[in-house]
């Protein structure tokens, strides 16, 4: 299920009443504008940045750490837009928007692959556990679970997951616009990620790397040299994967099936899938909270730009 579908309730609000709904004409604060409001956003992503180091030593967990990072800056982002009447800087951060929610339903596609991965780990290890010698029926279907597992001849191939771009301020830009550059930039950091660890391509990644005086530039540029370390590093899905071959290599042996070295392998495969799965769980969250909270915030953006009553889903 995509997450546009889940939370449905939380898409763009219709505008009720009937009235004539126009956008606001306000006007835009000079470039440098520094509000009390952005101001606290940058000190506190600065912070936050700063407390996600060192990181997890976990891939998966690095990156759900990150998620949560980007949920929050989302939030804080719609408090600290309140008030600034930059309507274009807002409007032209619309396209973003979507953006990231197109990538939160290819990333949460990922992560349903990988569920389905370890469900058909689980019930091929269920089939050679179910007595102390399995039977020849047993060992061909878990053989036959393994290589649907590892989609040999997929029918559809997982969806690619995309990149975030964004764009360096070439000069001094509102206050408005600063929140949202830090909302960019983030954003772009975490789907590098992503495609980095989920993906197993770290090597052909770019993580971003921000210039330009924000109170955050140092630490955004600290975790993301930092996580182009990690995602190069085997984690847990990696782990499962080699704990598979082997097992699968041991199955496919040539003359009388090795009954040690089937059990050996299976715990091992047992071992590296248990510890697949809180990770992966707590993932799956993190995305869901970056869902709803980019939600919020293109709500909020596209309410800051109407006048008159507007049914509006109050985020929380």
């Amino acid at each position: 299920m995509f997450l546009t579908d889940k939370y449905h309730a939380l898409l763009p609000f219709h505008v009720a009443g009937g009235g004539d709904h126009r956008r606001k004409v306000s006007k835009k604060k000079p470039a440098g504008g520094g509000g009390p409001g952005s101001s606290r956003f940058g000190a506190t992503l600065a912070a936050r940045l700063g407390s996600l180091l060192p990181l997890p030593a976990s891939p998966l967990a690095a990156l759900a750490r990150l998620a949560d990072l980007l949920a929050l800056t989302l939030a804080d982002a719609v408090p600290a837009l309140a008030g600034e009447g930059d309507t274009a800087a807002v409007a032209a951060h619309l396209d973003a928007g979507v953006a990231l929610l197109d990538a939160c339903n290819a990333i949460t596609a990922r992560l349903d692959r990988l569920r389905r991965r370890r469900l058909l780990t689980r019930f091929a290890l269920h089939l050679l556990s179910s007595s102390s010698s399995p039977p020849p029926s047993s060992i061909r279907r878990a053989r036959a679970a393994l290589a649907d597992r590892d989609e040999r001849a997929p029918a559809s191939p997982p969806p690619p997951l995309p990149s975030l771009p964004f764009d360096q301020p070439r000069a001094r830009i509102s206050s408005a616009a600063s929140v949202l550059f830090a909302v960019d930039a983030v954003s772009s950091l975490a789907a590098a990620a992503a495609a980095a660890v989920l993906c197993g391509d770290a090597l052909q990644i770019v993580f971003p790397l921000v210039s330009g005086d924000f109170p955050w530039t140092e630490a955004f540029n600290a975790v993301s040299s930092q996580l182009a370390a990690l995602a190069t590093k085997a984690g847990e899905v990696e782990a499962v994967d080699e704990a598979v071959r082997k097992l699968t290599s041991v199955l496919d042996s040539e003359g009388d099936l090795d009954e040690a070295a089937v059990r050996a392998a299976a715990q091992e495969v047992e071992k590296r899938t248990e510890e697949l799965t809180a990770p992966l769980d707590r993932l799956s969250d993190a995305v869901n909270g970056v869902f709803r909270a980019a939600l919020c915030l293109r709500n909020a953006e596209l309410g800051s730009m109407m006048v008159g009553p507007a049914e509006k889903t109050p985020c929380k």
